[in-house]
């Protein structure tokens, strides 16, 4: 795994981090910390100011938080869960798309096939809930991307296996139960996960009457977990967050993939596409790889907006190279929206782009509890949220990460 960052590291009490002065928490020795992270597929940065959710708003107000959280390249769902909770980028941690194909292995992963996702060996990287079962710490998941699988040789301590349907308030009830067990059972890292935004905003696009519904109906679920983390006998610090945001690709022309081929149709069967709106992972399969890879690069060079990178070659600012499962090449494109002829039609909103060019994959993060104050900060890539729970838990980072404490520090208690 190549790794281009290290942060400080926390070792029976004692505070290094190459010179930097530690943050202190302002809790009570005899206190146990406990986050509970939870996100909200597809809660686009500006979502609050959009649909204006009651409880949502409420707990922005006075909150630590960020107000652009960027999320990784590509900013799709399971590669940016992933990254939350190991402070990896994609690319380190294995996971670099919905789908894609891994070349070790020789199997797919994808987000629907059960037999990859719960298969730990397409996972990099120690998970919070790993690192809390490494060093006694018990955990929670409800339905986080990555939990049904056993990774760096843990599970969390309660997990479930992934249900679409499981409403909303079940989830919320699940949560509190475990919030509420005896301590000795109590789990002190728990997530939870809701999808219905992200799926409302495919559908119908960020700015629809069915994605405010769907916000209202997280919204509502949200009220109900605070209220019951406010009747708790002890506090939570509670981070609000998500994986990426959602754009309108109603702006966006159709660039379709098996069309590239129209003036070379004997080099179509030659490859593999794996196409996700603002991205396509490239494999060749020919006997000429490199040869087909440089026509295939002449064809899409004329297609203005269209950009093609070898695997070794994508721009160091997107952190996606040195990873077989990238495939051989990569079409990436922040004007287009990347499909297929054969692909389903009518989705409406979609995310996969660099937050860098299209602000709406931003997503926010909200923290509230004894560990946070009411700093705001501008603008923080989401690499840097594992290492600022380890440091809210006390657990010790085990391994080279790419994400910084320094970079949220400013959100802790003084």
């Amino acid at each position: 795994m190549k790794v281009k960052r290290v942060i400080g590291l926390l070792f029976s009490g004692l505070w290094l981090n190459f010179g930097c002065t530690s943050p202190t928490i302002n809790m009570t020795q005899a206190d146990k910390p406990y986050v509970l992270l939870v996100s909200i597929d597809g809660y686009r940065h500006d979502y609050n100011q959009l649909h204006k959710p009651k409880y949502l708003t409420q707990f922005a107000q006075n909150a630590a938080q960020v107000t652009y959280f960027k999320p990784s390249f590509p900013s799709v769902t399971f590669p940016n869960h992933i990254t939350l909770v190991t402070g990896l980028y994609p690319a380190n941690h294995g996971i670099v798309a919905n789908r894609f194909y891994h070349q070790q292995l020789q199997q797919t992963y994808a987000m629907n096939i059960k037999q990859s996702v719960t298969d730990g060996r397409f996972y990099q990287g120690v998970p919070l809930w790993s690192l809390a079962g490494q060093q006694g710490m018990k955990s929670a998941t409800y339905f986080w991307p990555g939990s049904e699988a056993e990774i760096a040789g843990q599970r969390p301590d309660y997990w479930l296996p992934y249900n679409d349907d499981a409403p909303n308030n079940q989830r919320v009830e699940q949560v509190l139960q475990w919030l509420n067990l005896p301590q000795a059972q109590r789990p002190q890292f728990v997530t939870l996960y809701f999808s219905d935004v992200d799926t409302a905003g495919h559908l119908y696009g960020p700015a629809s009457d069915s994605t405010h519904q769907a916000v209202t109906q997280v919204d509502h679920a949200i009220g109900q977990l605070l209220d019951g983390i406010n009747a708790l006998p002890y506090q939570v610090n509670v981070i609000i967050t998500a994986d990426h945001g959602m754009t309108n690709v109603e702006q966006f022309p159709r660039m379709y993939t098996d069309k590239l081929f129209d003036e070379a149709p004997a080099l179509k069967d030659k490859f593999s596409f794996n196409n996700d709106a603002a991205f396509s992972l490239i494999t060749a399969i020919g006997d000429n790889k490199q040869q087909d890879l440089d026509a295939l690069a002449l064809l899409v060079n004329k297609v203005p907006g269209l950009r093609f990178y070898r695997r070794d070659v994508v721009p160091a600012n997107l952190h996606f190279s040195d990873n077989l499962s990238i495939g051989d090449a990569v079409l990436i494109s922040n004007q287009h929206y990347i499909t297929s002829t054969d692909a389903r039609v009518g989705v409406t909103g979609k995310h996969g782009y660099d937050a860098d060019v299209i602000s709406d994959m931003n997503t926010v993060l909200y923290a509230k509890g004894p560990a946070f104050n009411q700093q705001q900060i501008q603008f923080a890539e989401n690499i840097h949220l594992y290492p600022l729970i380890a440091h809210i838990l006390g657990l010790t980072i085990s391994e080279p990460i790419d994400g910084q404490l320094t970079e949220l520090a400013p959100l802790l208690a003084q």
